[in-house]
C-alpha cells in the first residue's frame, strides 16, 4: 500500500510538471529577468508590458509581448506574434501565423513567417530581413536593412520606408509554379531602395514618382506610375 502510495504521488507530481511545461505562460508587467526563458508547447507566451526577459518559444499558441519590453529570440510553430510599441527583440520568426510588429520596435535580426503576413508599423528598425512565403509584407516608414522577400504575397512598402538589400519576389516551386498570377508590389511617397528589384514570376509594380530604386530584374512587369 505504501509503495502504490509512492507510486501515485510521483505519478501526480510529474503529471503537474509536464502539464507546466505544457500549458500558457507569462509574466507581469515590470518584470526584470533578463535571463529567464518562456517555454511552452500547447500554450500561449505573454511578456506584459516594461519588462525585460530573454527568449520565448511556444510550439501551438500565440506569442504578444507588451510595449517597451525587451526580450530575446522569439519563436512559435503554429500562432501569431504580436508586439506592442517600442518592443526590442533579436528575432521574431513563426511557421503558420502572423508576425505584427508595433510602432517604434527594433527587431536585431529578422523577422519572417512562411504563411502568414509580415507587418511592420511606423517607425520599426528591422536589421535583417522581412520575408514570408504566403502573406503580405507592410512596412510604414521602417528601416529594413536586408532584403524584403516573398513568393506568393503583396509587398507594400509607404512613408519613406528604407530597404537597404533587395526586394525579391521569387518564383514559386511545384507544378502549378504561378506564371499567370501576377503578384502586387506597391512603393509609396519617399520609399528608397537601395537594392534591385527581383522579380522572378509576373508583377504589377506600382511606383509613387518620389520612390527610388537600383534596376529591376523580372521578364513580366507591368509598371504603374503614382
Amino acid at each position: 500500500m505504501k509503495k502504490l502510495l509512492v507510486i501515485l504521488v510521483l505519478i501526480t507530481f510529474t503529471a503537474f510538471s509536464f502539464a507546466g511545461f505544457l500549458g500558457s505562460k507569462s509574466v507581469p508587467a515590470n518584470t526584470n529577468s533578463p535571463q529567464k526563458d518562456l517555454d511552452s508547447v500547447n500554450g500561449s507566451v505573454k511578456v506584459g508590458d516594461n519588462s525585460h526577459v530573454d527568449n520565448l518559444s511556444t510550439v501551438n499558441g500565440s506569442i504578444k509581448v507588451g510595449d517597451n519590453s525587451i526580450v530575446g529570440d522569439v519563436e512559435t510553430v503554429n500562432g501569431s506574434i504580436r508586439f506592442g510599441s517600442k518592443v526590442v527583440a533579436q528575432s521574431a520568426e513563426t511557421v503558420n501565423g502572423s508576425v505584427n510588429l508595433g510602432s517604434g520596435c527594433q527587431i536585431k535580426g529578422d523577422a519572417e513567417t512562411v504563411n502568414g503576413a509580415v507587418v511592420a508599423g511606423s517607425g520599426c528598425v528591422i536589421d535583417g530581413k522581412l520575408e514570408t512565403v504566403n502573406g503580405t509584407i507592410q512596412a510604414d516608414n521602417t528601416q529594413i536593412e536586408e532584403n524584403v522577400e516573398t513568393v506568393n504575397g503583396k509587398i507594400k512598402l509607404t512613408d519613406g520606408t528604407y530597404v537597404g538589400g533587395d526586394i525579391i519576389v521569387y518564383k514559386p516551386n511545384g507544378f502549378w509554379n504561378g506564371k499567370k498570377k501576377r503578384t502586387e508590389v506597391y512603393l509609396g511617397k519617399n520609399v528608397k531602395v537601395d537594392g534591385d528589384l527581383i522579380f522572378e514570376r509576373p508583377v504589377k509594380l506600382i511606383v509613387h514618382d518620389t520612390a527610388e530604386y537600383s534596376d529591376i530584374e523580372g521578364d513580366d512587369v507591368d509598371i504603374v506610375k503614382l
